[in-house]
């Protein structure tokens, strides 16, 4: 199953995400047992990983796994929940990142951080890698012509994220990428391909 790189604007908030260490508290690993498919979704694919280094697998779940949250929830709930996570999940022991949405995203050349992964084995074109500060500037930007950038990233998605067009934020980042993840793997292709036993009864003892 081919999966795609990821844009230039979501490998930028997934540096942030490393940085932060979103890691340590949410897994991107849904294991094949029933309590976790029937939570997070279809339960994780090696493919999906190839292309991330590191990877983010993890096995520690203060918060839920988010290798399926893609889409899940609006921009809107992503900029409120990152801002003050617990005026939208009162019970979250999540530290607020509100001081995102006030960074401006430094661009610090994707294009060689693009050409360093395509020597590992990342399938970036020398287009993707050479227009890679102005795909990660457009993706963002609501007027900004994308036809061509759709065309090197087919599953990419194109708007402002943080809710300010004005600015390119690093809370634009974040969110580009939580919204990219999951959305690469057509999941309803591999439940018709997996086997009738292939999800475990089990609970897993997962959190």
């Amino acid at each position: 199953m081919a999966i795609g790189a990821i844009q230039a604007l979501e490998l930028a908030g997934r540096n942030i995400y490393v940085r932060e260490g979103c890691y340590t508290c949410h897994s991107q690993q849904i294991r094949p047992f029933r309590d976790e498919v029937e939570r997070y979704g279809h339960y994780s694919l090696a493919a999906e990983s190839m292309y991330d280094h590191p990877f983010q697998w993890g096995s520690k779940r203060t918060g839920p796994d988010l290798a399926r949250v893609g889409g899940r929830y609006s921009d809107e709930w992503h900029r409120a929940h990152m801002v003050d996570p617990r005026s939208v999940v009162p019970e979250s022991i999540m530290p607020p990142y509100a001081f995102l949405a006030n960074r401006e995203l430094k661009i610090k050349d994707m294009s060689s951080h693009l050409k360093a992964l395509s020597r590992v084995g990342v399938p970036y074109s020398k287009e993707a890698i050479a227009a890679a500060d102005s795909d990660l500037k457009a993706q963002a930007d609501p007027d900004a012509d994308t036809s061509e950038m759709a065309k090197r990233y087919p599953k990419a998605q194109f708007r402002d994220f943080d809710g300010d067009p004005s600015r390119l934020t690093e809370m634009d980042a974040v969110i580009a990428y939580l919204q990219m993840l999951g959305t690469l793997v057509d999941v309803e292709k591999a439940k018709a391909q997996q086997p009738a036993n292939k999800v475990d009864a089990g609970q897993g003892g997962s959190k």
